[in-house]
C-alpha cells in the first residue's frame, strides 16, 4: 500500500517553510484567519491541480522577494556567475513523502532511488524555479527606447517624481516570471538528499498522485449573488465523467440510455417542430435576387445533452401530492452537505475513470461546517472515512478508493471531534522583517507526544465536551471558576480603559475557558506547544495542617497551598505561601503563557486566597470594611457569605466603577502585549547539487 505521509512547502505565500505529516484517513487543519490554511490548498492546486504551473510574483513568500533584488544587483555588477545566481534566486517547491510497504510499487517505482533495503519512504519534489537559460530575461530589465525630441517640451508644471528602481523591477518581474520560471519534477533519496533524479516531464508524478478540491461554498444562499442551483450543475460534471471510455460499465450504460432518450426527442422535434418552425423563415426568392431563387432555408434542431443537464435540469426534493420542492427551498445546511457529498462522488468517479489510476488521491475539503448544525459537524470526519467504503463498495473487485482527506475548518465542533494526532495547527507569526509574517505549523502527530498520554486523553475529552475554541483564538484566558469566566468580558472592558488602544484586548479574539482548580496544569504542555499567548488565572488556596489534615485558612496563617497547578508550575509539591508571594513576574512567565494568583493590593499587606475575597480586598469601601489588622479576616468572612459566587457576580455587574483585583489586572495587561517574536529561520537555499542537476537537465 502506498500513502502520502508528509508535505513540505517552501517559498509559497505565508508558507515560507512548513512541514506537516498527513494521516492515512483524515487530517484536520485548524488555526486563526489568515494563518495559511487556504494557502496549503492553493499550493497543491498550483502544482498538481487545475492551476498547475500558473504562479505569479505575489505567490512568492514576502520574506524571499528581497533575493530578487540582490540577485539583480549581483548580475548587474557581475560579481556572481550564472550558476550561483540561479542558486540564489527564490523558488517555490513542494516535497511529497510517500510511505510504502510490501507488494507492487507501481507508479512509485521511478521515485525510489535509494539503496537501503530498510527504507520504506520515497520523496517526490516538484519545483517552480528559473533556469540558466532564462536568468537574463528575468533579471535584465529592458531600457526605455530613446525617442528624438522634435519639439522643445514645455516646462513641467510640477517636478517629476522619479520611479523607484525596485518598484520598476518588480513590475518587470510580474511579466518575466511566467516566462523565466518552469516546473521541474525530481526524486529525492531520503537517505542522501544529494542523490536526485530529475524527470523530463511531470507525467511520473501525475501517475503517482492526484488532487481533488471541494471549495468552501458561498453560493448556496439564494439571497446572495451567485447561482442558487449549484447542486443541479453538478449533473453535467457527473455526465462528462460517466461518458468517458474509462468509466465504469454501469455508468456508461446510464449515459447510453440518456443519449438514446435524447435521440428519440430529437427525431420527434425534427419531424414536427422543425416543420412548424420553417413557417417562420421567409422565402429568399422574395428579395428579388435571381441567384437565391433556388436556395431554401431548413431548420434542424439538435439537443446537446450536456447543455440540457447544465442549463435545463434542476434538482428537486421529493414532496407530497406530486408537488416537489426546488433546490433553493431546502435549508442551507442540508444543501451544503448534499453539495459536498455530490462533489466527493464526482471526484471519485473522475478517479475511477482515469486510464491509469494514481496510487494516492488527496482530497481537500475547505470549511465544510458552513450552515451545518453542531451535531452534524461533530460526525463529519467519521462519516468521511465511511464514505470511502460506501463509494468503493459500488465498484466490487475494482479496489478501494485510496483517498486521503485534508479538511480545513474554523469550527471548534469539528476540530475537537477529530483525533488529537490528526490536528495540524497553523499559526501566523511575525518575522524579523518589518511587516512580513509567515506560517508555522504545529503538527500534533509529532508534537502531541510531548503531552503525557493520560493528559492527552483528558484534553481531548475536555475540548470535545466544552467545545472550546482554543485553536482559533488570538489569545486565551484560562480561569478556575464560573465567577471569573462570567465576569471576564466586563473585566476586559475595564482593563482596556487604561492601556494603549492598539493593545486593547476587546479588539482581539480572546477565548475564556473554565478549567477548574485541579486541571490547569494539564493544559501547560498544550499551551506551550501551541505558542498561544495565554494566562492561567487561579487561586492561591492557602491551607494549614491541622489535625493531620489540610484546612482552608487566611494567607497570613497558612503554610502551603492545595492548588495543584501552582505546585506543578513551580515544580515543588510542598511550596509555601510565603514563597508564592515572593515570586517575581518573570518566575510566573514561561515564554508564551503566564500564571496569575492572588497577591496583595498596592499599599496593603493583606492577601486573598480566592477571587471572591480578592474582589472585596480591592474594593473595601464598597463592602464597608476598614483597612486594619483584621481586614483579611473580615474580607474572608464576607466572601464566605457570598454562597456560590452569586454575590460577587451581582456586585460586579451592578456596580459601574470598581477595582479589578491586582493579580488579574497585571495578568491581563501582560496578555495585552504582543507575543514574543520567534527566532528567524535560515534562508531557503538549496544545496549546490540541486542546481547542478537542474542545469544539466536544461542543457
Amino acid at each position: 500500500m502506498i500513502t502520502l505521509s508528509k508535505i513540505h512547502v517552501r517559498g509559497f505565500r505565508l508558507l515560507e517553510d512548513i512541514e506537516m505529516s498527513v494521516e492515512v484517513g483524515s487530517t484536520v487543519i485548524v488555526g486563526r484567519n489568515n494563518s495559511g490554511k487556504t494557502s496549503l490548498t492553493e499550493v497543491l492546486d498550483h502544482f498538481l491541480g487545475e492551476q498547475a504551473g500558473k504562479f505569479r510574483l505575489e505567490d512568492f513568500s514576502a520574506g524571499l522577494r528581497s533575493a530578487f533584488i540582490s540577485s539583480k544587483v549581483d548580475r548587474d555588477t557581475g560579481v556572481l556567475p550564472a550558476s550561483e545566481l540561479l542558486e540564489k534566486l527564490p523558488a517555490i517547491s513542494l516535497d511529497l513523502t510517500f510511505t510504502y510497504g510490501k507488494g507492487g510499487l507501481g507508479p512509485l517505482s521511478p521515485f525510489i532511488i535509494d539503496l537501503d533495503p530498510a527504507c520504506t519512504t520515497a520523496i517526490a519534489r516538484i519545483e517552480y524555479s528559473a533556469t540558466i537559460a532564462t536568468i537574463g530575461a528575468l533579471l535584465d530589465t529592458p531600457a526605455d527606447p530613446a525617442v528624438p525630441l522634435l519639439i522643445e517640451p514645455a516646462p513641467a508644471a510640477e517636478p517629476v517624481v522619479p520611479v523607484d528602481p525596485n518598484t520598476a523591477f518588480f513590475r518587470h518581474l510580474r511579466t518575466a516570471i511566467p516566462d523565466a520560471y518552469t516546473l521541474r519534477v525530481s526524486a529525492i533519496d531520503p537517505t542522501d538528499p544529494t542523490n536526485r533524479r530529475t524527470f523530463q516531464s511531470a507525467s511520473e508524478l501525475t501517475a503517482l498522485i492526484r488532487v481533488g478540491i471541494v471549495r468552501a461554498q458561498r453560493t448556496l444562499d439564494p439571497g446572495k449573488k451567485g447561482d442558487p442551483e449549484v447542486i443541479g450543475k453538478l449533473l453535467s460534471q457527473l455526465f462528462r465523467t460517466a461518458n468517458s471510455a474509462e468509466a465504469a460499465q454501469s455508468d456508461q450504460d446510464v449515459v447510453a440510455q440518456l443519449k438514446k432518450s435524447v435521440s428519440h426527442v430529437e427525431a420527434a422535434m425534427q419531424s414536427g417542430f422543425d416543420t412548424q418552425l420553417k413557417g417562420l423563415l421567409p422565402a429568399l426568392g422574395m428579395f428579388g435576387f435571381p441567384s437565391l431563387n433556388d436556395t431554401e432555408l431548413r431548420p434542424h434542431t439538435t439537443i446537446d445533452i450536456e447543455s440540457v443537464l447544465t442549463d435545463n435540469t434542476r434538482i428537486l426534493y421529493s414532496g407530497f401530492d406530486g408537488v416537489h420542492l426546488p433546490e433553493g427551498y431546502n435549508g442551507l445546511g442540508t444543501r451544503n452537505l448534499i453539495y459536498i457529498l455530490l462533489q466527493l462522488e464526482a471526484i471519485h468517479k473522475v478517479y475511477r475513470g482515469l486510464p491509469t489510476r494514481p496510487a494516492v488521491h488527496l482530497v481537500f475539503i475547505e470549511e465544510p461546517e458552513a450552515h451545518l448544525h453542531p451535531q452534524m459537524q461533530e460526525v463529519f470526519i467519521a462519516k468521511l472515512n465511511e464514505a470511502v467504503g460506501a463509494l468503493s463498495a459500488r465498484y466490487p473487485g475494482d479496489g478501494v478508493w485510496p483517498a486521503q482527506f485534508i479538511v480545513s475548518t474554523h469550527s471548534s465542533h469539528l476540530a475537537n471531534a477529530a483525533a488529537f494526532e490528526a490536528i495540524r495547527y497553523f499559526l501566523n507569526v511575525s518575522t524579523p522583517i518589518a511587516g512580513v509574517r509567515r506560517t508555522k505549523v504545529k503538527d500534533f502527530r509529532k508534537g502531541a507526544t510531548k503531552i503525557p498520554e493520560p493528559d492527552r486523553k483528558f484534553l481531548q475529552q475536555y475540548m470535545t465536551l466544552t467545545k472550546c475554541d482554543l485553536y482559533f483564538a488570538d489569545k486565551a484566558i484560562l480561569v478556575e471558576g464560573a465567577t471569573e469566566r462570567i465576569l471576564m468580558p466586563r473585566i476586559i472592558r475595564m482593563i482596556d480603559k487604561g492601556i494603549d488602544a492598539a493593545k486593547c484586548l476587546g479588539s482581539q479574539y480572546i477565548t475564556t475557558m473554565e478549567i477548574g482548580g485541579a486541571y490547569a496544569q494539564k493544559f501547560f504542555p498544550l499551551l506551550e506547544y501551541l505558542e498561544l499567548k495565554s494566562i492561567i488565572v487561579t487561586d492561591l488556596d492557602a491551607v494549614r495542617l491541622e489535625g493531620g489534615r489540610h484546612r482552608k485558612c487566611l494567607c497570613a496563617e497558612a503554610g502551603g497551598t492545595s492548588n495543584s497547578a501552582l505546585k506543578a508550575w513551580f515544580d515543588k509539591p510542598d511550596i509555601q505561601v510565603t514563597e508564592l508571594l515572593a515570586k517575581t513576574p518573570a518566575e510566573k512567565t514561561r515564554g508564551f503563557y503566564r500564571i496569575a494568583y492572588q497577591i496583595p493590593e498596592e499599599g496593603s499587606a493583606h492577601c486573598a486566597r480566592s477571587y471572591e475575597d480578592a474582589l472585596i480586598l480591592a474594593n473595601l469601601a464598597d463592602f464597608g470594611i476598614a483597612a486594619d489588622a483584621d481586614t483579611a479576616s473580615k474580607a474572608w468572612e464576607v466572601a464566605k457569605g457570598f454562597g456560590k459566587s452569586e454575590e460577587a457576580i451581582r456586585f460586579a455587574v451592578k456596580e459601574e466603577d470598581w477595582n479589578v483585583p491586582r493579580y488579574i489586572r497585571e495578568g491581563l495587561v501582560w496578555l495585552s502585549e504582543p507575543p514574543p517574536p520567534l527566532p528567524p529561520i535560515p534562508p531557503l537555499i538549496e544545496p549546490p547539487a540541486t542546481i547542478e542537476v537542474a542545469a544539466e537537465a536544461e542543457e
